[in-house]
């Protein structure tokens, strides 16, 4: 996974939105399609607060999971 510094600048911000992912990630790793993830940080992710963050990725991953078990 990585971060790029133009999106987010310092690497406290960097370090902060991949554990956020980490963790996120984890916790729905077993509903998760046996695919490829590749997760593009946008500039609206710099100022956004933590829950915010985490309710955009479960949206994400709930996309993803009903997309994946259509295509089956």
């Amino acid at each position: 996974m990585s971060v790029g510094v133009r999106m987010l600048g310092s690497s406290v911000a960097r370090n902060r939105l991949r554990r956020l992912i980490r963790e996120s990630f984890r916790q729905r790793q077993r509903e998760l399609p046996g695919v490829d993830i590749v997760i593009t940080a946008r500039t609206a992710a710099k100022g956004a607060a933590t829950e915010e963050l985490r309710k955009s990725l479960e949206t994400h991953w709930q996309n993803l999971i009903r997309k994946c078990a259509a295509s089956s």
